[in-house]
């Protein structure tokens, strides 16, 4: 196979080739060096071709090994602490890895009017646990008669679902979501609507909330923060909020910062 080579920025642009890829051993205190790299994360399926076995959060991956990918949505996030982190995908049959996106932006400050809910209710909406939203309480005042709601489809059935709130912040959980007539039904993704019932109707957006299975994502981030072990809190803070929205969605800035501070410390 031909040696893959890609530019990569560590304090100034250099080229470093990428040589043979093997799998190896998944060891917790493996030195990675400049070729060696971490599976942060699988999104769809790919194979190893000399193995035939698929390959999974954890894995360490050295630059060279055919893949076999199943499709062409099929993605991996790889990581280690020379170079950074990278995503592996296939383009016409061929093996791309290109630099991990850099978007550090998370979803926050004060929600005061429409126009900061159209903003903070967009796109793929990364959600963490029980999350709260802040919101003014004299643009949204939340009561028995005046709240938050979401529709979605279920089965070809429109579902309005009533969110909860305490005090002032609005409260998006699966557990509540995904639950018609008393019953939970699968959490997946799919296209959501927020509405706000005051004395009248308002269409606030629609957006696809993203509840990801948290015990996988502990795991994802831990590897991740394991690799960035020397930098500072708010330089992994960063590293983090950029992996996760580019394979997860955009999350909550003050929902970030508390699930980080309660799973790893970091504050």
């Amino acid at each position: 196979m031909k040696n893959l080579r890609f530019g990569i920025l560590i304090t100034s642009v250099a080229v470093i080739g990428l040589t043979g890829l093997s799998l190896r051993e998944n060891k917790a205190e493996v030195n990675l060096t400049a070729n060696e790299y971490k599976v942060l994360t699988v999104q769809g399926r790919i194979i190893f071709e000399q193995t035939g076995k698929d390959m999974q959060r954890g894995d360490l991956y050295v630059t060279g090994t055919p893949l076999n990918f199943t499709s062409t949505t099929d993605r991996a996030a790889i990581i280690n602490d020379v170079n950074g982190r990278y995503v592996l995908s296939s383009s016409k049959g061929k093996l791309k890895v290109l630099p991990a996106a850099n978007n550090v932006s998370s979803r926050g400050g004060a929600l005061l009017n429409i126009v900061d809910l159209k903003n903070h209710f967009s796109d793929r909406y990364l959600v963490l646990g029980r999350s709260k939203i802040q919101l003014s309480p004299e643009s949204f005042p939340m009561s028995d008669s005046k709240f938050f709601y979401l529709t979605y489809e279920h089965n070809g059935e429109q579902i309005n679902k009533k969110l909860s709130f305490e005090t002032d912040n609005l409260i998006l959980d699966a557990t509540e979501i995904f639950k018609i007539d008393g019953n939970p039904i699968p959490v997946t993704e799919k296209l959501m609507t927020l509405y706000y019932k005051g004395d009248k109707t308002y269409k606030i957006n629609s957006f696809t909330p993203v509840f990801a299975d948290e015990k996988e994502l502990k795991e994802e981030v831990s590897i991740l923060l394991e690799t960035i072990n020397e930098k500072t809190n708010a330089d992994k803070m960063n590293e983090v909020t950029a992996y996760l929205n580019e394979f997860y969605g955009n999350p909550a800035k003050e929902n970030l910062a508390a699930w980080l501070k309660a799973e790893f410390g970091i504050e």
